[in-house]
């Protein structure tokens, strides 16, 4: 007898838990966000503020019919994000408490085009429009860039960005010709020919070499243009 009660009170106690539990998920189901929490990053180049964030989420909360703890719902809401613009990669979830967090990843511009139409080119060789709510310091590459060139623009710039005589004074890129280009440094007031954006190394390695006899010389200021597009050589026009 004393058994039958005991597997009584188990079973009522269990069914007590579980009712209690059911409970309380429908009542996380259908709770409403009580704190809305979002970071970009990197924070010091807002290309996407945290304002519009906020109030794309807003708007997207209002307009779905699924809670916020329903992962199809927090999907549709990364996917909203993402297709913005300036964003790369975005992640939003929830917590038990009832806040919503949205951390928001930008694109990263290398180089800014300037032709017809302005804008960037980013990290991953993508076309990029410009922010209103910030501008990229990235060096300038003028020109009817293609999209097949944004790859060998991109490589270039970081290459260029990278180097340690002259990433500091690189200012850009000019297309003088289909895929002939000429680099522009602060420190230079000469042209200097790059040609094809091929055998960068090689060619900035016989830029220095040019520079330091031509400066030992006393011949630089004698110099319009500098070419480094033809291999094995450095072909100075004079004024």
């Amino acid at each position: 007898m004393k058994a039958w009660m005991r597997l009584i009170v188990f079973i009522m106690t269990l069914s007590v838990s579980v009712l209690c539990f059911i409970q309380a998920q429908w009542g996380f189901n259908k709770r409403p966000y009580q704190e809305m929490v979002v970071a970009v990053y990197p924070a010091e180049t807002p290309f996407i503020t945290v304002d519009t964030v906020n109030k794309m989420l807003i708007q997207k909360i209002k307009s779905s019919s699924a809670t916020l703890k329903d992962g199809i719902a927090l999907n549709e809401f990364e996917s909203e994000l993402c297709a913005h613009d300036m964003v790369a990669d975005a992640q939003v979830f929830t917590t038990i408490s009832g806040t919503l967090f949205a951390e928001v990843y930008q694109r990263e511009p290398v180089a800014k085009v300037v032709s017809k139409e302005v804008y960037y080119i980013d990290l991953n060789a993508e076309r990029m429009p410009l922010s209103p709510s910030y501008t990229a310091n990235v060096p300038v590459v003028s020109g009817a860039i293609s999209k097949a060139q944004f790859a060998a623009v991109r490589d270039a710039v970081q290459f260029i960005k990278r180097h340690p005589l002259y990433g500091e004074v690189f200012l850009g890129l000019v297309e003088v010709k289909d895929s002939w280009f000429e680099l522009r440094l602060s420190d230079q007031s000469s042209t200097v020919e790059l040609g094809e954006l091929k055998d960068l190394e090689r060619k900035l390695n016989n830029y220095s070499a040019f520079m330091i006899k031509a400066t030992k010389d006393k011949l630089l200021d004698r110099y319009e243009k500098i070419s480094l597009a033809f291999e094995g050589q450095v072909v100075g026009t004079k004024k």
